[in-house]
């Protein structure tokens, strides 16, 4: 039928579209697509531990079983209201379920389906894209920009000015993904409870010393080809509870980073002034590593990291109860590229 901005996922739980059977919510921000497909499902059923009109289903199980999707969605809930029939992962599993329920769907429910990143390609995609009973709700990565909007909004809701030097200090600190965003921002309010505002000192107390300085620790580590440290760092963040998918998606925005550094370095001729004039700004005490980084890592280097850690993000989605395994791997094996670079350059 459409494809839809997330921004206008509030409009369509205030008022939704009874020709619409199904949605796919897809792309890079793992927490911002499980954001909107809780929204989603709690607008339908209410609750999303409704045991009655709450069904939750893998790519997996449809793989296995398709007609179970069209089963459970032209059942008729015992306790009466609409039923969500709640799809994660889903793949070429779900698209076979999909395609053949979508042609007879004349019940209530809605399905609600997150996906991970789709070429332009894709079956799915296109299945949800010219279907006139489908949704489409593609998640990217926030911006900077976009990110100071989410900031301002959820400091809003909670009633919280921000200062100026506060706000861009959380630009500086959070990443592109929604969900860590919204835990932190809740973190940082309730920190902030029964003040007119949020100050700088505020930020750097609740969040300055958060798991993403680790994280850039790690990262540079791996970027460095120091492979026994960024191991060891991988370890430990896994183990106080960042998933490795959230390190693998770091990691990637640190090279999209250095490709960025690395035409400035060239058109400038210098790293040095590359790195200090970047904006947003890096962290003073970081930027000799990340110079360093620029030594060893060419453009085609970059690319080719890419293309590592984009598959093993697709792995992680496709097999999760491999997901550290699959991450330390991936993390791994670029240390070693950058440990190879390092040495051929000396």
């Amino acid at each position: 039928m459409a494809v839809l901005k997330a921004t206008e996922v509030d409009r369509f739980i205030a008022r939704p579209d009874p020709a619409v059977k199904a949605v796919l919510i897809y792309g890079p921000d793992t927490g911002a697509i499980n954001e909107y497909a809780r929204k989603i499902v709690t607008g339908v059923a209410g609750n999303l531990d409704d045991p009655f009109n709450v069904v939750r289903l893998s790519d997996q199980a449809l793989g296995d079983d398709a007609q179970r999707l069209a089963d459970e969605a032209q059942s008729i809930s015992m306790m009466g209201g609409r039923r969500a029939i709640w799809v994660s992962g889903a793949g070429a599993g779900f698209h076979k379920a999909v395609a053949g329920y979508l042609v007879v769907a004349d019940t209530d429910s809605l399905i609600v389906a997150e996906a991970g990143e789709l070429p332009k390609s894709s079956k799915l995609r296109a299945l949800f894209e010219k279907s006139s009973s489908t949704l489409a709700v593609p998640c990217y990565l926030d911006s900077k920009e976009s990110l100071h909007q989410v900031i301002g909004k959820a400091m809003a809701g909670y009633k919280l000015d921000i200062a100026p030097d506060a706000h861009h200090r959380l630009c500086e600190i959070l990443g592109s993904d929604r969900q860590t965003t919204r835990s932190e921002l809740e973190k940082l309010a309730l920190y902030c409870a029964g003040q007119a505002s949020v100050s700088l000192e505020d930020v750097n107390a609740v969040c300055g010393d958060t798991s993403e300085l680790s994280i850039d620790d790690m990262v540079d580590a791996v970027f460095a080809g120091d492979a026994g440290q960024a191991c060891s760092l991988f370890g430990r963040l896994s183990s106080g509870g960042i998933t490795a998918t959230r390190l693998l998606s770091m990691a990637a925005m640190h090279i999209a980073r250095l490709q960025g550094l690395s035409l400035s370095a060239q058109a400038s001729g210098n790293a040095g002034t590359a790195v200090k004039s970047a904006r947003p700004p890096i962290f003073f005490r970081r930027q000799p590593a990340v110079i360093r980084q620029l030594s060893i890592w060419q453009l085609r280097d970059l690319e080719s990291a890419e293309h590592t850690l984009q598959t093993a993000i697709a792995q992680t989605r496709q097999y999760p109860q491999l997901e550290p395994e699959i991450a330390e791997r991936a993390l791994l094996s670029l240390a070693r590229n950058a440990q190879a670079n390092r040495l051929n350059k000396s």
